[in-house]
């Protein structure tokens, strides 16, 4: 479980660094789905973008928040893929679910 962490218009500080990397170890807990992650973050005049793309068994998962503070966008961005790896999950279970189901009779 990798994260890469590229720039674009700005230069990357080690605190912002570090705090984007303390996100990503919060997301431990679904390490068995995640294969590797890239964040990109771009800053656009006064808005902050904030890219955050995450591969997974059999797929991938985007996530892009535009924000004005840069550690407020990486805060929400995390939380939005926290919830799309939570349903990926739940549907990555149900599949699994339904397929004992089948095999059973």
């Amino acid at each position: 479980m990798e994260l890469n962490i590229a720039t674009k218009n700005f230069h990357l500080t080690d605190i912002l660094e570090e705090y984007a990397r303390k996100r990503w170890e919060k997301l431990e807990r679904y390490s068995h789905h995640i294969i590797n992650g890239s964040l990109l973050l771009e800053r656009d005049r006064a808005i902050s973008i904030v890219e955050l793309n995450i591969s997974v068994k059999h797929s991938s998962i985007t996530s892009k928040v535009k924000n004005h503070d840069i550690q407020q966008g990486i805060n929400e961005v995390f939380k939005k893929i926290e919830r799309q790896l939570v349903k990926y999950e739940d549907k990555f279970r149900e599949r699994k679910r339904i397929a004992q189901k089948t095999r059973r009779q």
